[in-house]
């Protein structure tokens, strides 16, 4: 097992509930000082309470696991992390995506369904079309990312 997946495995022990999930785990290697970051959500929102309370909680198991001096950094996924779990897809529903295939086409449009398997989308209009597309059934493993579009309007 990797340090990767040994430090992953020391997060969700800590977790404070089952609504939490671990989204992504880094650790880069340096001879003066590693980086481990981890990218913790929940189904309802994290708040830095939480975080803090993780943060710590995980410290002394990561003494163990690290062998040189780190830096630890537990925070949430910002807004530009690409969504690799349903339950991320759930948070976001109602929300504009942007969605690049493994064949690299590209669609945009609203998440409006979440499944086990699949998600729904309804495509945006082009500008030459005149009607809404019909809503778009896409499945997770076609999905090279998948990220919330940010709209500022």
């Amino acid at each position: 097992m990797d340090l990767v997946q040994k430090i992953t495995e020391v997060t969700v022990k800590h977790l404070p509930g089952e609504e939490f999930f671990v989204v992504d785990v880094k650790a880069s290697a340096s001879k003066v000082r590693s980086k481990v970051t981890i990218l913790i959500d929940s189904d309802s929102g994290i708040g830095i309470d939480d975080l803090g309370k993780v943060s710590r909680a995980i410290e002394e198991d990561l003494e163990v696991l690290m062998t040189s001096e780190y830096t630890l950094e537990v925070s949430s996924p910002g807004v530009d992390t690409p969504l690799a779990f349903a339950r991320m897809y759930k948070k976001n529903i109602g929300r504009k995506l942007k969605v690049t295939f493994t064949d690299g086409q590209v669609i945009k449009g609203e998440l409006t369904e979440v499944g086990e398997d699949s998600f729904v989308i309804i495509p945006e209009k082009k500008k030459k079309e005149k009607e809404i597309p019909p809503p778009k059934t896409i499945l997770y493993e076609s999905v090279e990312v998948a990220k919330v579009e940010v709209s500022f309007k």
